[in-house]
């Protein structure tokens, strides 16, 4: 039967596409929907001028790698390479019938000086997420993920390319429990990729956060949010996972590796902290004790 997803062109002038994967898609580990994006993406950078100095700004920022030993092809199929970042806007949950929505872009959209994606930026904001940004082409789904027995991709139509859509109204909903008590009602639910290079130049409220070899993070005005860089996790791999919150400290552990261990900048509410585990990436989301801006992920 398959399913239908959502392109987003970044031109105003290009309609926006209703399009159908051919096959069912029930098994993270047998995914080819992402394969498809990233080929996508791929073929886009063909004919689109990269700024390489950008790449490689980012790309040491992301691994911590001293880029200056890579010269010639190494540094070319370093930087020539082609990922999809994920931004989770609504997360599966009991009361949204454990359905996800997730929007895929190009990791290089900056180095590629993408124009900005203003349908998409805008229809991510009224979800309840103000500052966020898209630039070039964007795709968005729809997954079903009840966290324990089932996780299958779910049609996503240009009917729910609506502000107005039950979906978006869920976000909203979400993104303000967020920020209360009942955020703990996220523990062991969904992660995803963090787009931590989803066009950071272009938010107006720019705030400080940052990109590791094992993680990347960033903040909001209560909260502090990590994602890691474990490539072989699975959604049954939820048992492998430690992670350990304390007020000022957190240590995370994902199939006998510890992922961090670690002081962190500023106090935290550890009953209110979550870590998630979904499309086989690892999300730590960190409460705040008091709503102030970290300069830094860990203390000096």
């Amino acid at each position: 039967m398959g399913f239908k997803y959502v392109l987003v062109p970044a031109s105003p002038n290009e309609e926006i596409q209703e399009l159908e994967f051919e096959h069912d898609i029930v098994d993270l580990a047998q995914d080819k929907f992402r394969e498809r994006v990233e080929n996508y993406f791929r073929t886009l950078s063909l004919d689109q001028s990269v700024d390489k100095s950008v790449l490689v700004e980012q790309l040491q920022q992301r691994t911590g790698m001293d880029l200056s030993k890579h010269q010639g092809k190494d540094l070319d199929n370093l930087l020539n390479s082609t990922s999809v970042e994920i931004f989770p806007v609504l997360l599966p949950m009991k009361e949204n019938d454990f359905m996800s929505i997730s929007v895929y872009c190009d990791d290089k959209g900056v180095a590629k000086n993408l124009e900005e994606n203003a349908r998409m930026t805008g229809l991510i904001q009224a979800c309840g997420y103000p500052q966020q940004s898209f630039r070039g082409d964007i795709f968005i789904g729809r997954v079903f993920d009840d966290t324990e027995d089932e996780w299958r991709r779910m049609d996503f139509s240009l009917k729910d390319m609506n502000a107005d859509a039950d979906w978006v109204m869920m976000s909203r909903k979400q993104r303000e429990k967020k920020s209360s008590g009942d955020v703990a009602a996220l523990a062991n639910m969904v992660g995803a990729k963090n787009p931590a290079n989803i066009n950071p130049s272009m938010l107006q409220d720019a705030v400080p956060k940052g990109e590791t070899e094992q993680y990347a993070w960033r903040q909001a005005d209560e909260e502090v949010e990590i994602t890691f860089k474990k490539d072989d996790l699975q959604k049954g791999d939820k048992k492998a996972v430690k992670v350990s919150f304390g007020r000022n400290k957190l240590k995370v552990e994902a199939k006998g590796d510890v992922l961090i261990d670690a002081e962190l900048f500023a106090s935290t509410t550890p009953d209110e902290s979550t870590w998630t585990l979904s499309d086989g990436v690892l999300q730590v989301t960190l409460t705040k004790a008091e709503s102030a801006t970290w300069s830094s992920l860990l203390k000096a």
